[in-house]
């Protein structure tokens, strides 16, 4: 009898460590800024194959959002889901977080103000850091996600309410710090629509070319002495200053979220934002798997929209030559292995895969000729040798 009961408290013991394994979406962090002359709180999002010890090390786009804390989890949660599977619309990101302080009044608007913001009683004394807060973001945040992680140069920013005002002012100003940028519903009737005036002026002669900008509004139905009706008409004013100065080369679009006000309208802003962005990433699975070329093709045409070289991930070149191998469309499925190691030359997977599938057809001579190539990469791969070994026994 003691050997079952052994047997029963091994195994409880074992359901017990598995049901406290943790699920977890991010790390936190703090940096001391000298710009800022304070510590600042970061949380960072690593994508799932970051740290894949099968394909060759990958760069990533980094995405900046504000309020890092309040929008989190929402704008991870958005990555994750549109980042699976063989329909992925996003490609794997880095995401950012910056979270706000007590000084967020100060860290998020532009200027100074120290009257009553629309006739609502509305005062921030301590208003007017953006500038320095951007300082902060740009010489010192940037520098160290640049440093500590693999990133590829190409950033998004994402803000709502005054952070879509900060947003919206960073375009505006140092369009050439991001590459996109996302305001939801942003705040733009700060200081007599100070940003709008600006907008309109430097539209006419900044070169925004390869920019992308996606401005969102919820539905901000004025009550009582809210200052929704003023926060309404001055997204709309800064919607046409966008439609009359169209020579910046800026791409950009705008959605109005009907059923979300402005609490709720970030998730769907999120949603939408990212996925514009990255307009032509999603590619016809089935497609593809009939002519190759046709990937090769998006991707250009992505490149070119974002101003900005976007490559497809080597695990997602794997899996659609493996959808085309069990469809039996083999020439295909050789046609995007080679695609992989052009896009991936030193990695030492694109080789032992394209071999394997020689294997599979059995083409031995030119299975040996990619194992070979495998093994210039790395000499003692102990499983390129053996692989090499079974094909010349």
């Amino acid at each position: 009898m003691k050997r079952p009961l052994l047997l029963i408290i091994l195994f409880l013991s074992a359901l017990n460590v598995f049901s406290q394994s943790k699920i977890e979406i991010g790390e936190k962090h703090k940096i001391f800024s000298t710009v800022l002359k304070e510590e600042r709180a970061y949380w960072v999002y690593l994508p799932p194959n970051y740290n894949d010890t099968i394909y060759a090390p990958e760069s990533y786009p980094v995405v900046y959002f504000l309020d890092g804390d309040r929008h989190f989890h929402s704008i991870t949660g958005v990555q994750d889901f549109l980042s699976k599977g063989p329909y992925a619309s996003l490609p794997q990101m880095i995401y950012v977080g910056v979270l706000t302080t007590k000084n967020r009044s100060r860290d998020l608007t532009p200027t100074n103000v120290n009257t009553s913001q629309t006739n609502k009683h509305f005062n921030f004394p301590d208003s007017g850091g953006n500038e320095n807060f951007m300082k902060f973001l740009s010489s010192e945040l940037i520098l160290k996600i640049n440093k500590k992680y693999r990133t590829n140069g190409y950033k998004t920013l994402i803000g709502h309410s005054f952070g879509g005002l900060t947003v919206l002012n960073t375009l505006i100003t140092t369009p050439k710090l991001f590459n996109a940028y996302v305001a939801i519903d942003p705040s733009v009737w700060w200081d007599d629509q100070h940003i709008i005036k600006k907008a309109s002026k430097k539209l006419s002669y900044l070169n925004l070319k390869g920019i992308k900008l996606f401005l969102t509004q919820g539905y901000d139905k004025p009550i009582g002495n809210d200052t929704s009706e003023w926060h309404e008409k001055a997204i709309q004013a800064f919607k046409r200053a966008l439609e009359n100065n169209n020579a910046s080369g800026l791409q950009w679009d705008y959605r109005f979220f009907k059923d979300e006000d402005h609490g709720t309208v970030s998730l769907p802003s999120e949603y939408y934002g990212l996925r514009y962005i990255y307009d032509g990433y999603q590619i016809e699975v089935k497609t593809i798997a009939d002519n190759p070329e046709l990937y090769v093709k998006a991707f250009e045409e992505l490149s070119n929209k974002l101003g900005f070289e976007i490559k497809p991930a080597e695990s997602k070149l794997d899996w659609l030559a493996s959808y085309c191998l069990k469809t039996k469309k083999i020439d295909q499925a050789i046609q995007l292995l080679k695609l992989n190691q052009k896009y991936y030359p030193d990695s030492i997977n694109t080789y032992i895969i394209l071999g394997d599938l020689y294997v599979e057809i059995s083409d031995l001579n030119k299975a040996k000729q990619e194992y070979q190539k495998a093994l210039k990469i790395n000499p003692k791969s102990q499983l390129v040798i053996k692989k090499i070994e079974q094909i010349n026994n």
